[in-house]
């Protein structure tokens, strides 16, 4: 096991700044999950750390060792890339052993045993003999990771490892991945775009987007308590709503209003939290699933409005419902029990606990909810 230490790392390509003063901290035998949208510098974060890419600045430690200037071949590091970059003329036994021929001292029979003893656990054994063009996308994967294990690295960084395999794999085997890294407790930074899949992996979720990191936290804390306007939006399947409203105080009611709605906080939730943005235009965010609907003959109060049902995804155990307010367009998740009807009106509220205010200019959160 081993630590790593980032330490403000910056890198660009002319004039692209891909990587902007990162700090990084992970823990002995940790998975750290780096979530972002494409090119937003996780691969280049990896890249940097592996040693394949040199043109940056700041400081790279494991285990307080400096290894800026050291050669991939000398930083114990194994990294597992999206396309597995198997050797197509070698077999599964081959790829595997490769590694370790030109890296260590060991014996054949040394790393024979050590290659029998990772295909093993990763469930390869019966594919030593066949060579890449005979394995399945998730067979393959295997291999690439089972090349990468078998040097028993300090640091193991995975690459968008499930992106070329096909989703029920890719869920599967995201599973194999977690329960592996455990057994092993190597540490690991495990890079992806699906938010998805980030929050099913990782001990800690890094957020990263124009080579910034956002926000960084176990992956419930970043659900639960987003620093920005951005990890709201990019982390929760479907995305948190939001709206441009203006908190005014009307007969001793707080409300959060824009022209299409006006919608009453309760005084409590005001005195936590908006107590100081009185008169201040802000925008609020809700989750799908913190979004109430009622069908039925319920009055009208400043706690709900009327919308009209524009589109129905069943997903099956839950359904997307899609409502349109005026030019206001909001996604509701409900249960799969809960039925409506395209064109139907109803009525909608706020689950307010789970509701997010954020800064209209910064986006920063300012609503704390740890």
């Amino acid at each position: 096991m081993a630590h790593l230490s980032i330490k403000n790392l910056s890198n660009s390509f002319g004039t692209v700044k891909c990587l902007d003063k990162v700090n990084l901290e992970v823990g002995d035998g940790h998975l750290v999950v780096i979530v972002g949208p494409s090119g937003c510098g996780k691969t280049t974060l990896m890249r940097c750390i592996a040693g394949l890419e040199k043109s940056f600045e700041g400081s790279i430690f494991i285990d307080d060792k400096l290894i800026n200037e050291k050669e991939p071949k000398d930083r114990d590091v194994a990294m597992v890339f999206q396309y597995y970059a198997l050797y197509p003329h070698m077999t599964v036994r081959q790829n595997l052993s490769l590694g370790l021929e030109h890296t260590t001292d060991l014996t054949k029979e040394e790393i024979q045993a050590r290659v029998e003893e990772i295909a093993d656990i990763l469930k390869i054994s019966q594919l030593l003999g066949r060579k890449p063009n005979q394995l399945s996308g998730g067979e393959s994967q295997r291999v690439a990771i089972g090349r990468a294990l078998v040097r028993k690295p300090k640091i193991f960084l995975l690459d968008e490892p499930l992106s070329a395999i096909d989703a029920k794999l890719s869920w599967e085997l995201r599973a194999e991945i977690r329960k592996i890294q455990r057994r092993f407790g190597v540490t690991t930074i495990y890079v992806t775009h699906d938010q998805e899949e980030a929050m099913a992996v990782g001990d800690k979720l890094v957020v990263i987007r124009d080579g910034k990191i956002h926000q960084a936290g176990t992956p419930r804390e970043v659900f639960n308590n987003p620093s920005d306007q951005f990890v709201a939006r990019f982390i929760g399947k479907p995305p948190m709503n939001f709206f441009q409203v203006t908190l005014n105080e009307v007969a001793n009611k707080y409300l959060l209003k824009n022209k299409d709605f006006s919608y009453e906080i309760s005084r409590g939730y005001y005195q936590k939290y908006m107590s100081t943005l009185l008169g201040r235009d802000l925008i609020i965010g809700v989750r799908p699933s913190s979004i109430n609907m009622n069908n039925k003959a319920t009055p009208v109060t400043t706690k709900t409005n009327i919308a009209v049902v524009s589109l129905i995804e069943d997903m099956g155990n839950e359904t997307y419902v899609y409502l349109n307010l005026d030019t206001l367009k909001i996604i509701a998740k409900t249960s799969f029990e809960t039925t409506f009807e395209i064109g139907e009106k109803i009525l909608f509220s706020f689950q307010e606990d789970d509701m997010h205010v954020f800064d209209i200019k910064s986006k920063v959160s300012l609503t704390n909810k740890t």
